[in-house]
């Protein structure tokens, strides 16, 4: 029994001690500090090698890791483990995904506004619709002047395209193409084809006659300037073929021929009646001593003379009269019956400067000293002051001149950005539409050229008739400060 006793009271002792024990300890504290040994940064690498070997082995990306490998399969992290990198990494994800969304968000909006546009523009055509696409076409090509041998016409109805794309007006030649380029990859079929004809170098008959015979033309688009419309209209004319030239020469147009250019007798024409219309009476005619000026002064006298109470008075300078500055002034001074003691021009109310970008800039500022202030005195132009230098030139603020206003520009414009980038003009707008005619008219041959009679062009909103007439929508603007620009009530010539 007394041993019995012993046992009992050891057993007793022994969990006394170690309730002692567990009393005396303390709790351990984890601290962590950004601060590295380079000890611990030696293991650290160590350890995301091996980590990092192991996911490439294992054809795991970083995302895939940390979402589908650690949050899928529910492996609890220890806190000691838990480090800030998880976390940016997390963040950065979210900030990526949102991206990508507004960048899907975008370019379905884009998508669709340019389907909208492209349909705008289909309620005037007559071929199908295909998706825009750039590249290589082989309804397009350029023409290679010396192998005629080596072009396939048997499956074509062939647009021969005649532009500068080389030499002094390229810059409009290739503006121009690019718009056709894009009316036949929208609007285009297997059976046209359009074929360019580089302008820019010396063209001889023989070669176009060889050209019209090889490649049997049904519509011809260009050229841009007169000289070759004389060369190309007789072969044009001979088949009745259509012309959509971009010539300003309004004297070339016939029954067969449409000129897409703003003619100086169509800007003359509508900025001198709105100057009638707005109750002037004295003109000053301004131009240089060349068949432009002569059109130009010839079309506003017959205008202006068409009330006897009007007055109007001509001045025609020669080259040589603008390089010596000495007759310049005599000649600009007699004209304007300038007057020291007047301190405002009296003679005219308005005046007309016509000719080049240099003519008028030469002629603008000396107006202004010679007390022509252009706030009181009308400042007449031409499409010319449609110039950023013109528009920011002092002595022209508040001077008027004449612009084609594209029916659809702005749709125009969103197509244009989103297949070659940059601005359109007026050129890239008409060359559109010429190319979209084109198209309509061999789609519709058996109806010859009554085809273009009352045809509606859908970017400019030019109107054609038969006998080679083309209606333009044109709006007289003024010139405000800072080269901005206001429309003049009244004056505005509308094809609706």
């Amino acid at each position: 029994m007394f041993l019995n006793n012993i046992k009992h009271n050891l057993i007793i002792i022994f969990c006394i001690l170690l309730m002692i024990n567990g009393c005396n300890r303390e709790t351990s504290k984890i601290i962590i500090e950004n601060k590295s040994t380079p000890e611990k940064q030696k293991i650290t690498k160590e350890k995301s090698k091996i980590t990092n070997e192991a996911f490439v082995n294992k054809n795991y990306s970083k995302r895939r890791v940390l979402k589908s490998t650690i949050l899928k399969k529910n492996i609890e992290i220890p806190k000691e483990k838990q480090t800030s990198d998880i976390i940016f990494e997390f963040k950065n994800e979210r900030l990526l995904q949102g991206r990508n969304i507004s960048n899907k968000v975008e370019d379905k909006k884009t998508r669709l506004a340019l389907s909208a546009v492209k349909k705008m523009f289909k309620k005037n055509l007559s071929s199908g619709d295909t998706e825009l696409n750039l590249k290589n076409n082989e309804n397009i090509s350029i023409f290679n002047r010396y192998m005629f041998e080596t072009i396939k016409t048997i499956n074509y109805q062939n647009i021969i395209v005649f532009l500068p794309l080389t030499g002094k007006y390229s810059n409009f030649g290739n503006k121009i193409r690019k718009s056709l380029d894009l009316s036949m990859l929208n609007y285009g079929n297997s059976q046209i084809k359009l074929i360019y004809f580089d302008t820019g170098k010396v063209i001889d008959l023989e070669l176009i006659s060889r050209l019209f015979d090889v490649l049997n033309p049904k519509f011809i688009i260009g050229p841009f300037t007169r000289e070759v419309l004389l060369k190309i209209k007789p072969f044009a004319k001979k088949d009745n073929i259509p012309i959509l030239t971009f010539s300003n020469d309004i004297a070339m147009v016939e029954s067969n021929v449409w000129s897409l250019g703003f003619s100086p007798e169509e800007q003359v024409q509508s900025v001198i009646s709105c100057a009638l219309l707005h109750g002037y009476s004295k003109f000053g005619i301004i131009a240089p001593d060349n068949l432009y000026g002569k059109i130009i002064s010839g079309q506003s006298v017959d205008l202006i003379s068409v009330d006897k109470q009007n007055y109007y008075s001509s001045l025609f300078l020669s080259n040589e009269e603008l390089n010596n500055k000495a007759n310049l002034y005599a000649n600009l001074r007699r004209f304007l019956q300038y007057s020291e003691s007047e301190e405002t021009h009296t003679k005219f109310d308005t005046i007309l400067i016509g000719g080049r970008k240099e003519f008028i800039l030469e002629i603008a500022p000396l107006l202004a000293f010679f007390n022509v202030d252009s706030r009181f005195v009308k400042i007449l132009g031409t499409e010319t002051f449609n110039d950023d230098q013109i528009k920011n030139e002092p002595s022209l603020e508040k001077s008027w001149f004449p612009v084609i206003l594209s029916k659809n520009n702005e749709q125009f414009k969103f197509l244009w950005k989103n297949s070659w980038g940059g601005t359109n003009d007026y050129f890239s707008n008409a060359g559109f539409d010429a190319g979209v005619i084109g198209i309509n008219y061999i789609n519709n041959l058996q109806k010859n050229l009554q085809y273009l009679n009352n045809a509606e062009a859908p970017v400019t909103g030019l109107i054609f008739d038969d006998n080679g007439y083309v209606k333009k929508p044109i709006q007289v603007m003024q010139i405000e400060d800072l080269g901005k620009l206001t429309n003049i009530k009244k004056c505005v010539k509308s094809n609706d």
